[in-house]
């Protein structure tokens, strides 16, 4: 079962605004002022930012939640979450939404997703894992 991720709009427009300053940059590197290094650099940028936007989502696979956030991935086996809850923390995660949840798993690991039918995610590991503390 695969879960979108909630995007907020002041994220996007800081990600579209980047990736618009990124094909600027380039674009003054091919044609202006021919630089390698600034094509190759401006280029992994663009992916990176396309790929983050594009590609963030939350998989539950098996007993496993895959979180895809761009090129970084991240595989959390679901019998070892102890808590889930609803949080607006601003802490870095794989997130495009402030609206998160937090995820507390093995020895004291936490990270946070924001997916966009966080009910529906929170019912789905819980299903999977009765032991879960569900605080909303």
């Amino acid at each position: 079962m695969v879960f979108a991720s909630r995007k907020d709009i002041w994220i996007g427009v800081m990600i579209w605004a980047f990736i618009i300053l990124f094909i600027w940059i380039l674009y003054q590197c091919l044609f202006v002022d021919l630089d390698i290094l600034g094509i190759t650099l401006m280029g992994v940028m663009i992916y990176l930012l396309g790929s983050i936007w594009f590609n963030t989502r939350y998989k539950i696979d098996n007993d496993t939640l895959r979180i895809s956030f761009g090129p970084i991935k991240q595989s959390i086996d679901i019998n070892e979450i102890k808590s889930i809850w609803n949080t607006k923390n601003l802490f870095v995660g794989p997130c495009l939404s402030i609206h998160r949840v937090e995820i507390m798993y093995g020895n004291y690991k936490v990270t946070q997703i924001s997916p966009r039918d966080m009910q529906r995610l929170m019912k789905e590991l819980e299903k999977n894992n009765p032991d879960i503390q569900v605080n909303t």
